[in-house]
C-alpha cells in the first residue's frame, strides 16, 4: 500500500494537471510526491509522469535521473520502453514529430506492443504515432494510426478496468480529434463532425471547446451556415481557449454572417 501520507488523488491531481497543459506545476507535484510513496506501482506512474513533463519542458538531466530510477524498477525493459513512449510524445510537443516517429517504431519494434498485457500503452502509442504522423502531413497514415487505436477500445464500456477507463477518458477525445482533422483533410466533413461531436462528449475544458470549432468548421464546409454560425457563435462563448484560434473563429463567425446577409439580400422583392 502506498504511504498514507499520499493519496491516489494526489497522483492524479498531478497527472491532470499534466493533461490540462499546467506541466511545471505537474512536475513539481509529482517529485514532491516521490519524495513521500513507497508503493512500487505508485512510483512508476509518478516516474513516468516526471519523465513526461521534463521531457515536454527540454529538461534533459531531470528526464534522465527518472529514467534511471526506472530502470531499478521490477522489469527494468519495460519500464524503458514506456518511458520512451512519452519521450516520443514529448518530441511531438516540442514540434519535433519526425524524432517522435522515429522513437514509435523504435519501441515497436520490441514486440512488447503485441502482448495482451499491454494493449493500454498499445491503445495510447496509436494516438501519439498518429499525432506525429499528422504532424508530418501524412494524414491518411495518421488516420489508420488513429482507428487502430479506436478499435482497440471504441467505447468506456470496452475498457476492462480502472486503469483502462482513466487512460480512455484522455486518450479517446484527442484520438477523435485528430480523427476529425484527418478526415477533414478529405473532405469527409460529416464524418469529421461525427468525430469531433464524440470528442465534445467525451470532453470537457479547452479541448471540448477545440471540439466545437472542428463541428463548426465541418458545417461551414458543408454550407450549413446556420449550424455553423450557432457553433461559432458558442465557441466564441468559452473563449479565451489555449486550442481555438481566436481570430479564426471570428473570421468564421463574420463570413458567416455576410453569407446569411447576402442570401436576406438576394430573398428581397426587386
Amino acid at each position: 500500500m502506498a504511504n498514507p501520507a499520499v493519496s491516489e488523488e494526489e497522483i492524479e491531481k498531478a497527472e491532470i494537471l499534466r493533461a490540462d497543459g499546467a506541466t511545471e506545476a505537474s512536475l513539481a507535484l509529482s517529485q514532491e510526491l516521490l519524495e513521500r510513496v513507497d508503493d512500487g506501482d505508485l512510483r512508476m506512474r509518478l516516474l513516468f509522469n516526471i519523465v513526461t513533463c521534463s521531457s515536454w519542458l527540454d529538461r534533459g538531466e531531470v528526464a534522465g535521473r527518472a529514467m534511471a530510477e526506472l530502470d531499478k524498477m521490477p522489469d527494468p525493459q519495460v519500464s524503458r520502453v514506456l518511458a520512451n513512449m512519452e519521450r516520443g510524445y514529448a518530441e511531438e510537443i516540442l514540434g519535433r514529430p519526425e524524432n517522435a516517429l522515429a522513437i514509435f517504431d523504435t519501441i515497436l519494434e520490441t514486440g512488447y506492443f503485441d502482448r495482451e498485457d499491454f494493449r493500454v500503452h498499445k491503445y495510447t502509442l496509436c494516438l501519439y504515432k498518429g499525432q506525429a504522423l499528422l504532424g508530418l502531413k501524412r494524414a491518411s497514415d495518421a488516420l489508420e494510426w488513429l482507428d487502430r487505436g479506436h478499435a482497440i477500445y471504441p467505447s468506456e464500456e470496452s475498457a476492462p478496468d480502472e486503469t483502462a477507463r482513466r487512460i480512455f477518458g484522455w486518450v479517446e477525445p484527442l484520438i477523435q480529434t485528430n480523427r476529425a482533422n484527418c478526415l477533414m483533410v478529405f473532405d469527409r466533413f460529416e464524418e469529421a463532425f461525427q468525430a469531433a461531436s464524440e470528442a465534445l462528449r467525451l470532453s470537457k475544458g479547452d479541448l471540448a471547446t477545440f471540439a466545437m470549432e472542428q463541428m463548426a468548421e465541418c458545417r461551414h464546409w458543408q454550407a450549413r451556415v446556420p449550424e455553423a454560425l450557432e457553433l461559432y457563435l458558442e465557441v466564441k462563448k468559452r473563449l479565451p481557449c489555449r486550442l481555438v484560434d481566436e481570430k479564426r473563429n471570428q473570421t468564421g463567425i463574420t463570413n458567416c454572417m455576410i453569407f446569411l446577409e447576402g442570401l436576406r439580400g438576394s430573398s428581397q422583392p426587386s
